[in-house]
């Protein structure tokens, strides 16, 4: 009898802790448990499944206008757990709904750098949304002047939408497309011609990249305006890249061999690093890619002049025809004999004004650094083609 009695006394004790414990967590709220589980993301590599399934179940329970079958439901639950989404006083996510150039940034610059992301901004005028802004800006997200308080509240459109949305892809993508590796996806955007120049830009690499898709009509809809279950969906693929839409690209070729190039070669390929390059005074080199990022950095040759490309033979200042080059003017320095694309010539410019920055600072009047940088009225200045 006395044991019955502890074993009763037992259960009974753990009955009630289990009761007292299960009220505690039914005891949340929508809105606390979603506050909750944001404290342990910040990625959306955090969001596995079991965090995933309770942020849609507060999601669900939450706001009254979403539905679990939603093809909207896997990106708006990932921007709330991000804390870059948020619903309205009337608890409705509202999917339909306009987004306008105010709410696109923010959802952004959110998802991108998190709420902390904000801390020590400045913003330069006074709106909701202008430390989201601000942050931006100094991200390079956006230029100073593109968007003001004067437009912020106006819709956005899908190509507006897809040029700031490149721009985040080309920061976080380790090696982003170009247009020129999306122009097989030309044909497939039924409007393609009805857009500009930098548009078509946007909305190729976009496209290619399976952030933005086209309607089923095969039309991007450059000019239609954005909803808030669209916004999402192209910023968590930005940050996701099991979101992204999948698209075809040809098969590509495997790389070449090193191999030896001789400058009076005119069919020789493009140079890449490993091949040894013949110079016209007899010399060699093997071609490396120096601290800029550039092939052939101070290495003194310029292995695309005499090279015919789609254009003909190369000569200094003709534009490259080459994908990853096209338009771009070749340009030789005289003082070396070392040539680049401008691009390239931008990207050594770059770098190496860092690294005499960091070396000299504010330095004598005439200092030297390098073949091309010299220090002129209280700054480094590049005296090399450009």
């Amino acid at each position: 009898m006395r044991k019955f009695t502890v074993s009763s006394t037992l259960i009974l004790l753990i009955l009630a802790i289990l009761s007292t414990t299960t009220f505690q967590v039914s005891a949340l709220t929508p809105h606390e448990e979603i506050e909750a589980l944001r404290k342990n993301i910040r990625y959306t590599e955090d969001i596995d499944t079991e965090i995933f399934n309770r942020l849609e179940a507060a999601v669900l329970k939450k706001y009254t206008d979403v539905e679990k079958e939603g093809w909207y439901m896997s990106v708006m639950v990932k921007l709330v757990g991000l804390g870059a989404l948020d619903g309205s006083l009337e608890n409705t996510l509202d999917p339909e709904g306009t987004v306008t150039k105010a709410m696109f940034i923010k959802m952004l610059v959110r998802a991108i750098y998190g709420p902390d992301g904000l801390n020590n901004i400045t913003p330069t005028f006074d709106h909701w949304a202008a430390r989201d802004v601000e942050k931006a800006i100094l991200t390079n997200l956006l230029s100073r002047g593109e968007i003001t308080v004067d437009n912020l509240s106006e819709p956005i459109t899908r190509v507006e939408m897809a040029k700031i949305i490149v721009r985040a892809y080309r920061k976080l993508e380790l090696h982003p497309l170009t247009a020129e590796e999306c122009e097989h996806l030309i044909d497939k955007i039924g409007d393609y011609s009805t857009m500009n120049k930098v548009q078509k830009e946007s909305a190729l690499i976009a496209y290619g990249a399976g952030i933005i898709s086209g309607y089923t009509n095969g039309n991007f809809g450059p000019y239609d305006l954005a909803n808030r279950a669209q916004a999402s969906a192209f910023i968590i693929r930005v940050l996701d890249k099991n979101e992204r839409a999948k698209v075809e690209f040809p098969p590509v070729e495997p790389p070449r061999e090193p191999m030896i190039l001789k400058y009076d070669d005119p069919d020789r390929p493009m140079a890449i690093e490993g091949d040894t390059f013949i110079k016209p005074d007899g010399t060699s080199v093997v071609l490396k890619v120096g601290p800029s990022g550039v092939l052939g950095e101070g290495q003194g040759c310029a292995t695309e002049i005499g090279r015919r490309d789609r254009g003909g033979i190369i000569q200094e200042g003709d534009l490259g025809t080459d994908e990853g080059v096209m338009g771009q003017p070749y340009l030789v320095c005289k003082k070396t004999g070392e040539g680049h694309y401008i691009r390239e010539w931008h990207l050594i410019a770059e770098s190496q004004g860092d690294e005499a920055f960091k070396k000299y600072g504010h330095t004598e009047e005439g200092t030297t650094y390098g073949p091309w940088l010299v220090y002129l009225h209280g700054s480094w200045s590049w005296t090399g083609p450009l």
